[in-house]
């Protein structure tokens, strides 16, 4: 642990929170499986053709399906760290042999170096201590010639839900999501080559504001942040978190939660 800068994550409340939103993930990530479907479709336009894949944050399976049916010859692997996403993944699409799912921390990955030729993460880096590490993990379990393509979240995401509790009070409420430039500078220091990284911004419309905040409960986005404020949110809370996002993301009759998404790709030189 670098003592100079400490974990702003609560890796082990990430888990519980993970794990107790395996079995209605799906019905509230809308947002989480289009962008996956963006990237696997990227995949698309680059010449690659791997023998061994993993899906690091791999969630219910859906991505390890589309990345199976990309690349039918390939042996797909399978890592997530929530023990209850990879049962769901390995009991509802039966794609996986026990061998290929894999209980893991991205930033401390349980695969011997140079083992895989595609590594692939939709959305699962926002979750890490560390992005630095992240990429150097990634580059390590990476074989030469090995292409890694990710998705993740910028610091635009979620700004009119962080500027609301804002004005409540100053614990922090939202994550602090990384700027795609030092995504991009992580994986040059990491030793990936010719790196891509771009944005979006994508808008989730609500017409009640309670659903806004279940959906990211549901999914298994809590606060994860060492430096939350603990304790369950009282009602009158409640009522004012609403009437503070009424002045910072209600449009047109609706509640609206923003999304910055960031992807990218980059290479392991071949020798």
């Amino acid at each position: 642990m670098d003592l100079l800068n400490p974990p702003r994550l609560d890796k082990q409340s990430i888990k519980k929170y993970f794990n107790r939103a395996a079995k209605r993930y799906e019905n509230a990530a809308i947002l989480h499986e289009e962008v996956e479907n963006r990237l696997l479709e990227r995949l698309q336009y680059i010449r690659h053709r791997p023998e061994t894949v993993v899906d690091i944050g791999c969630g219910t399976g859906k991505g390890v399906q589309g990345l199976q049916k990309a690349y039918p010859r390939a042996r797909v692997f399978a890592a997530d760290m929530a023990f209850e996403m990879l049962l769901q993944a390995g009991s509802r699409f039966r794609l996986l042999s026990k061998k290929r799912l894999v209980t893991a921390d991205m930033e401390r990955l349980p695969f011997a170096s140079q083992t895989f030729d595609l590594v692939f993460s939709s959305l699962a880096m926002p979750w890490c201590n560390d992005v630095g590490t992240t990429m150097k993990e990634f580059a390590r379990i990476s074989r030469p010639g090995g292409l890694l393509m990710f998705s993740s979240f910028g610091p635009g995401t979620l700004y009119e839900l962080a500027d609301s509790w804002q004005m409540m009070d100053t614990h922090p409420h939202v994550h602090q999501f990384v700027d795609m430039h030092d995504v991009g500078d992580a994986m040059l220091a990491a030793g990936f080559a010719q790196p891509v990284v771009d944005a979006e911004t994508i808008r989730l419309e609500y017409r009640e504001f309670r659903p806004l905040l279940d959906d990211l409960r549901n999914i298994g986005a809590n606060n994860a942040d060492v430096s939350r404020r603990r304790g369950l949110m009282t009602p009158a809370q409640l009522r004012k978190l609403e009437t503070c996002y009424r002045q910072h993301g209600f449009e047109g009759d609706k509640f609206v939660a923003s999304y910055e998404v960031v992807y990218g790709h980059a290479w392991i030189d071949a020798p």
